[in-house]
């Protein structure tokens, strides 16, 4: 019986520094079948020099995108490239890499989980940052799964997983939005969850590296301005993939309750993010004046059936 084939989508954007030693992990998975496609955002010289060295390898492609496209974009197009003939697919960042029995160990965690649309490990960072992140599992009824999503998820761990191609083909990629692209990998996982549950393997196979330059650093370096309407467009984007799900005006009410705890960090598990839960009552009565607001004008998240008290 031939092995299933996984698809590995490595997005590059300005990664000379780091790519090799990405690829380099990738090219030594163990134990199974795989191809590796790697998107060169656009006219990036230097990171093309650094990625021409492997393809001589017969699993490796090489794409270099004709115009930047953004992070968010590339990620979009190598994961199409990836999937296509492969049951199972990962994105894997070019600053990041993975221990050898990675994809080995994520594929039997899939197999024994057929309703898994995601499966992960744990991550531990270096760089600026240090230290073992992970996330519980997140399964369950589709509602479920999102009411989860919402109270108690943040970093977009799951991102970093190995996703059935099925359930990449039942959603739309992943989007953008208004704010820089912030926390797109996040409300991507819910939309994943709408396919499927999240299924966590305890052990560390990723290594996630954290410097000054990155996305993720960049975002944390926006002044308030710029913080309080990135936070209330995310939770308004987490709400709108979970209303997929909702088959009630019951479960309607659940998922616009629970995003808004999330715009006041009220659950996330133990996580100040943004710094709201230290605002003033009038700055938090802003956010939520604005989450309020935003939801009942997006056509995919509808009116709200129950306004908050303030």
């Amino acid at each position: 019986m031939t092995a299933p084939l996984i698809g590995v989508g490595v997005p590059v954007w300005r990664g000379a520094d780091f790519v090799a030693e990405t690829l380099e992990s990738v090219l030594n998975q163990r134990g199974v079948r795989f191809k590796l496609v790697i998107s060169i955002d656009s006219a990036d010289a230097e990171s093309e020099r650094a990625c021409l060295p492997f393809a001589s390898d017969p699993r490796v492609r090489i794409v270099v995108q004709p115009r930047r496209l953004g992070w968010v974009k590339n990620t979009a197009a190598v994961l199409a490239a990836a999937s296509e003939q492969a049951e199972f697919v990962c994105v894997q960042p070019h600053d990041d890499w993975v221990e050898p029995d990675y994809l080995a160990t994520l594929l039997d965690a899939a197999r024994d989980c057929p309703r898994a649309a995601v499966v992960y490990s744990d991550i531990v960072r270096f760089g600026t940052h240090e230290g073992v992140i992970s996330q519980e599992s997140v399964i369950g009824t589709p509602i479920e799964r999102q009411l989860l999503l919402l109270a108690r998820h943040f970093a977009a761990i799951p991102y970093r997983g190995l996703n059935r191609a099925s359930a990449l083909k039942a959603v739309p990629p992943i989007s953008g939005n208004n704010f820089g692209d912030f926390a797109c990998d996040t409300v991507w996982m819910a939309r994943l969850a709408r396919a499927g549950d999240l299924v966590r393997v305890p052990r560390v196979l990723y290594h996630k590296r954290y410097f000054p330059s990155s996305t993720h650093a960049k975002w944390e370096t926006w002044p308030q301005w710029q913080k309080g309407p990135a936070w209330v467009g995310h939770c308004l984007d987490m709400l709108a993939e979970a209303q997929t799900v909702a088959s009630s005006i019951g479960e309607r009410r659940l998922l616009i309750d629970a995003a808004r705890g999330r715009l006041l960090g009220r659950h996330m598990e133990g996580i100040n993010y943004r710094g709201v839960r230290d605002r003033s009552r009038i700055i938090q009565w802003g956010l939520r004046l604005a989450f309020e607001a935003g939801a009942a004008m997006r056509a995919d998240i509808g009116p709200l059936w129950r306004p908050p008290p303030y």
